[in-house]
């Protein structure tokens, strides 16, 4: 499957020691390093339909928001021997958002790219576990993972593809925000938070609950989203809509069974939130990211 992606071009230029990071080195070690440069550069939005049909735009990384920090890592097997973040918002941590150096000694390297939405850096436990901070949602997040081998001091010119790896789930009232309505908790009843960026997957399977607050005035319609790593490419669960009031009573309560969701794919829950009347429930996909298909509940 084709997914929605940033183009990340790196070069890396080989040093015959240990890599440069945070942690010390001593002096003999770091007069043998090198430098080694790793760019990220233009990215590419994938619109794939159901039939298999693409289409391509592509754009500056730093004319898209949707990325609000990058971290790069690399690992030899299981070591983390470089891990650093650019923020966006924070100039301090970059020259120019998307280029970082480090340097690296020969070997084989795992290379781990993380661009998402946080104003926060991510937690990069390991190679195959990454969350957000604690107490920030899921966001959306694209990842890449590659195999680098390092043999001599050359330059080495590599491009890669972040695929976005969440899906998003949308509620969207049909009626009116009541007066006491402040907040939409979704739970879902599997997936999870955290992501492996080896497989693309989630770390766990056990669901979790995501709180919005609710943005639109007293009387309009409204609208949240929430984030989710599936622990497959598509998974079908049921998920739970909750209305709180301010001191988190539930105001009303909703269960959606066996709710189809894909990575890469927006899907949205449209109905009555606030009110007694029946509501429906409707399936559809954002167009930049795979295209539309509706499902009634």
């Amino acid at each position: 499957m084709k997914h929605s992606a940033l183009i990340v071009g790196v070069i890396l230029l080989a040093a015959s020691s240990s890599c440069s990071n945070d942690n010390e080195l001593n002096e003999q070690v770091v007069k043998k390093l090198a430098p080694v440069t790793v760019q990220v550069s233009d990215f590419s939005m994938t619109m794939e339909d159901l039939s298999g049909g693409t289409t391509r735009a592509t754009s500056s990384v730093a004319d898209y928001n949707g990325v609000k920090a990058i971290s790069l890592a690399f690992y030899s097997g299981d070591t983390e021997v470089y891990k650093t973040t650019q923020l966006r918002a924070d100039q301090s941590t970059y020259t120019t958002f998307g280029e970082f150096a480090c340097s690296l000694p020969m070997g084989s390297y795992t290379m781990v790219v993380l661009g998402y939405g946080s104003t926060s850096a991510m937690t990069l436990n390991s190679k195959t576990s990454a969350t957000f901070p604690t107490g920030e949602r899921v966001r959306e997040t694209f990842v890449y993972t590659e195999t680098v081998n390092v043999t001599n001091t050359d330059a080495l010119a590599l491009n890669a593809t972040l695929s976005r790896v969440i899906a998003m789930l949308g509620v969207v009232s049909t009626d009116g925000r009541t007066a006491n309505a402040a907040q939409i908790s979704v739970t879902f009843s599997a997936g999870g938070q955290g992501l492996n960026p080896m497989t693309g997957f989630s770390t766990t399977n056990t669901g979790f609950s995501n709180v919005v607050d609710i943005q639109s005035a007293v009387g309009s319609t409204s609208s949240t989203a929430s984030y989710i790593f599936l622990n497959s490419d598509q998974q079908t669960m049921d998920v739970t809509v909750d209305v709180l009031d301010e001191d988190e009573n539930v105001l009303s309560h909703k269960v959606v069974n066996n709710v189809p969701l894909r990575r890469n794919q927006r899907t949205i829950l449209k109905g009555s939130l606030y009110t007694s009347a029946p509501g429906s429930a409707s399936f559809s996909v954002e167009t930049s990211w795979l295209s539309d298909n509706t499902i009634e509940i």
